[in-house]
């Protein structure tokens, strides 16, 4: 198993396996290159921490696109003021939102951001993921295309059994890979370009050096994906371990439901050592 869902108070869980993960992948890959996408290209997210997002991501990156993510959370003026610095061609972003038991119709925030991309070179428009099974109805904001029209240029006979047919972008060490950005409290919040090389080397040194973490790891690291602690939880896919996303509140229903969910979900290594969760 190489992930698992969870979403807030657990209410919902789903799981996806290698396969499963490599096949999506190689359709989004697929996709983004069929709408456009090329090496060096940016596709930015305003999402959860979740499967759809973790897709965009590797499937981004697999073409030698760069990433970067905001969350939901934010504000619109706070998500373009780190859109209008990096140009992306792609925005990637979910439907609805939910912390703290409340639902937020996320349809205003698109309509905002589009009027706020308006001018800006290469852009195409928003990609709208959906929070929950049924998919919302965006038709009424202009530039706005769903996930299932995004992915649908793509016949799933051509991404083959469990993504066999995913194919890399070959890319220099120095090439850039990820874009976060500083915390805006003194200003215009500034870009961090890390690098492909970078980010790997540091993620073998913190993953396989400082914690030992390999495939039969449980991982887990409460984030939203609008900071780097978002790349901190998924690099642990590079050893091969299942990682845990939580998107919502850890305190919903109640303050023990993080912790109940720590213990169904954590994995003792033989020998009694428990692996990585972290709580910030």
């Amino acid at each position: 198993m190489a992930i698992t869902e969870v979403r807030e108070g657990a209410s919902s869980i789903r799981t996806l396996t290698w396969g499963e993960l490599r096949a999506r992948v190689a359709r989004m890959a697929l996709a983004l290159r069929a709408h456009g996408v090329r090496k060096g290209d940016r596709v930015a997210v305003v999402a959860s921490n979740s499967i759809d997002t973790l897709v965009v991501f590797l499937g981004c990156t697999a073409l030698g696109g760069v990433f970067s993510s905001s969350s939901t959370d934010m504000g619109s003026v706070g998500v373009l003021e780190r859109l209008l610095q990096i140009e992306p061609v792609w925005v990637f972003i979910d439907d609805w939102a939910v912390y703290n038991g409340r639902t937020v119709n996320l349809r205003g925030k698109m309509a905002e951001i589009m009027a706020g991309m308006k001018g800006v070179k290469g852009f195409k428009g928003l990609v709208s993921q959906p929070r929950f099974e049924e998919q919302a109805d965006v038709r009424a904001v202009k530039g706005v295309t769903t996930l299932r029209d995004f992915l649908g240029v793509v016949d799933e006979e051509n991404v083959g059994k469990d993504g066999e047919r995913l194919q890399f972008e070959r890319v220099d060490f120095r090439d850039p890979f990820l874009i976060v950005y500083s915390s805006g409290t003194t200003g215009q919040p500034k870009c961090i370009v890390h690098s492909t090389g970078g980010v790997v080397l540091s993620a073998m040194k913190e993953g396989r050096l400082h914690r030992e973490t390999g495939p039969d790891s449980v991982c887990l690291q409460y984030t939203t994906t609008g900071w780097i602690m978002y790349l901190g939880s998924v690099q642990a896919l590079l050893f091969g371990a299942r990682v845990v996303m939580y998107d919502g509140s850890p305190f919903v229903p109640d303050l023990l439901t993080f912790i109940r969910l720590i213990g169904e979900q954590r994995y003792v290594k033989p020998g009694g050592r428990l692996h990585q969760t972290s709580l910030i």
